[in-house]
């Protein structure tokens, strides 16, 4: 098993209760980097959802683990739901809040070393508050990432290598498909706002 969170008094804690516990066959990482958790290949992945500065997406972070043969449980002291819900979506078998009991977690922890859903109440109520997203094509999407990532119209064609009337034609369409979903995005700082909470503005896609 590998614990992967950015604080050291928790990850140090959480190893400190679950070495030697008969649901833990062994704890053979306890850190705040996901590549070095990844190396000594572990069946269980207690990944944090945030990292911190410059830890790079979670949803990088649950396939790194995932490509290491890990069955991966998300924890959080914040119910950050388009974080989650993007890791749910490339693999990761759970969530759980740092507030639940030592119970819960070793629960938890043994749903997903079976390779099944942890489906938690705390995940539950994630998952029903996600409202209908829009089906972007991959051009639409990019435009869209580099949109709301702070670029002008112009930048965002140089970017995509495309003329400044096809972007906006892009973006246009992103904001017609909102529409067609009951979700109004006339400004930039609306668009951002939508786009994040359904969890489309990965950083790592931008580029």
């Amino acid at each position: 098993m590998a614990i992967i969170d950015d604080h050291e008094l928790v990850r140090e804690g959480l190893a400190a209760l679950l070495i030697g516990h008969p649901t833990v066959a062994s704890v053979d990482y306890v850190g705040a980097s996901v590549v070095d958790a990844a190396s000594v290949r572990p069946d269980v992945a207690l990944l944090d959802v945030d990292l911190g500065p410059g830890s790079g997406s979670v949803t990088h972070g649950v396939v790194t683990l995932q490509d290491a043969g890990a069955h991966v449980l998300l924890v959080s002291a914040f119910e950050d739901a388009p974080a989650v819900r993007s890791a749910l979506q490339v693999g990761a078998l759970g969530f759980i809040p740092k507030r639940v009991s030592f119970e819960v977690l070793i629960e938890a922890i043994a749903t997903v070393g079976r390779g099944e859903l942890y489906l938690s109440m705390d995940l539950a109520s994630i998952l029903a508050s996600a409202g209908e997203s829009p089906n972007l094509s991959p051009r639409e999407l990019h435009a869209l990432r580099l949109y709301a990532s702070g670029l002008k119209l112009s930048a965002v064609a140089r970017r995509m290598d495309i003329s400044p009337h096809t972007a906006k034609e892009y973006l246009d369409r992103v904001r017609g498909k909102y529409a067609n979903v009951g979700r109004t995005v006339r400004t930039r700082t609306e668009l951002y706002a939508q786009a994040r909470s359904d969890g489309l503005l990965d950083p790592a896609s931008a580029d």
